[in-house]
């Protein structure tokens, strides 16, 4: 058989991925929240301001790897997702590879899910990290299963920086392969401790995951940290991610015998694990994406060439389905609307304050962390930044009580009648300092 990068079959996937992904981007009005924080980071570096870049929560490898895009002046969001499309599509490839460790006859099945996958597909247009970071973790589980440890450690450690989950993929081969995987401990180490000292450079301590001690901080997720309550929450979570796609390595599990098995097998475990101990959502799940589609490939490859054939058409069709109905709704672009009708009235020192983090990011601001405020809180951020402008959700929680506590300098704004029609829709009430 060839290798996937000699297979016309293998291309035609490759191809599908991205004019499926790209059909889905024009669906798609603007960036995820977490998105624009990745976007505004990106511009931060590609203008050479490296320490406020480093200074947000969020790991800098994905806006670091947006950076030089961005420096080339295109439209951030339409860059980001390009670059997005080409990491999922690029994935194909190596998983592809991985899969036919354990069914040669199922592999192909495997990663025409990968293509099809409902919010692998969305979570490639919408500016999420995942895919860069699965490309990595599918490259270096690939060079693991070879024995290429130096290798496996050096894709787990450019993976950290985009993701911790990334320290997973050696911990993984080492429960798998035992001593012989300890050598990819080592550039995985490395990978931490030179963002500790990137940081440190740049005068935010010597901490390679500040997100942790955010985390720490955070009284918006009652269920952080409820491990058991959290693994209760796993299996919804896990068809929510997946699909149907998502059950067929159960359908093998009687024959992970091989250590290929098993590392793919740690990979899932340790993965959930990580996601059990902070807050279960869908999202975080697609961290295991690779080793699914790759133990997927074993039950397909089990079953007769018609039967398999007419499972992965259907849930193809099904997760299509998903991720055509399933794009950020039309009405979000109000808060791009807004922010940059807002961000043509700021003067160079005046600024924006909300929870919405697109409306700031398209105000020209840095958008906040990613929590929900509570009313008293933005109150009090409104106050110490005299902000020009307050912007929030009207159909929020303690709405009522924000705009009292508003009230005494700040008025609801007029908008032009199209941009308000479009935020009445949306829920967006703008607040002007008196």
């Amino acid at each position: 058989m060839p290798p996937p990068w000699r297979s016309g079959a293998v291309w035609t996937v490759v191809a599908a991925a991205i004019a499926w992904r790209w059909l889905l981007a024009a669906r798609t009005p603007v960036p995820s929240e977490d998105g624009v924080s990745y976007l505004w980071m990106a511009q931060r570096f590609a203008a050479g301001d490296l320490a406020a870049g480093l200074g947000e929560v969020f790991p800098p490898g994905f806006p670091l790897l947006l950076a030089p895009w961005s420096w080339c002046g295109g439209e951030p969001f339409v860059t980001a997702q390009v670059f997005g499309v080409a990491c999922a599509a690029a994935t194909v490839l190596p998983l592809c590879a991985i899969a036919r460790h354990f069914g040669a006859a199922g592999a192909l099945g495997a990663v025409w899910l990968w293509a099809s996958g409902s919010l692998l597909a969305r979570n490639s247009v919408e500016v999420f990290s995942e895919p860069p970071f699965l490309l990595l973790m599918a490259l270096g589980t690939l060079a693991g299963l070879r024995g290429r440890w130096w290798l496996c450690g050096a894709a787990a450690a450019i993976a950290f920086w985009i993701r911790p989950e990334g320290l997973l993929l050696p911990a993984a081969f080492v429960l798998s392969h035992r001593r012989a995987a300890l050598r990819a401990l080592v550039p995985a180490g490395g990978g931490v401790l030179l963002l500790a000292v990137v940081r440190w450079l740049a005068g935010h301590g010597f901490d390679p995951l500040p997100l942790l001690a955010f985390h720490e901080q955070r009284d918006d997720l009652p269920e952080r940290g409820q491990v058991l309550a959290n693994v209760l929450q796993v299996p919804g979570a896990w068809l929510e991610a997946f699909g149907l796609a998502g059950l067929l390595l159960f359908a093998a599990v009687w024959r992970w015998r091989e250590r290929a098995a098993q590392a793919l097998g740690w990979q899932c475990l340790l993965q959930v694990g990580a996601v059990c101990t902070f807050v279960v959502r869908r999202r975080f799940l697609l961290s295991a994406a690779v080793p699914v589609h790759a133990l997927a490939a074993q039950a397909l490859a089990a079953l007769r060439p018609r039967w398999r054939a007419a499972l992965v058409t259907a849930l193809v069709v099904a997760g299509a389905v998903g991720a055509f109905r399933g794009t950020i709704e039309p009405d979000r672009a109000a808060e791009r609307d807004v922010g940059r009708w807002l961000a043509a009235r700021l003067t160079a020192d005046e600024v924006v304050v909300s929870d919405l983090a697109r409306v700031v990011y398209y105000a020209g601001g840095r958008p906040p962390a990613p929590r929900k405020f509570a009313a008293a809180a933005l109150v009090t951020q409104a106050r110490q930044h005299a902000a020009r402008f307050v912007v929030v959700a009207n159909r929020r929680d303690g709405f009522d009580a924000l705009a009292r506590g508003l009230a005494a300098e700040y008025e609801p704004l007029s908008l032009p009648d199209e941009l308000r029609r479009l935020a009445d829709a949306r829920g967006i009430t703008v607040f002007a300092r008196r």
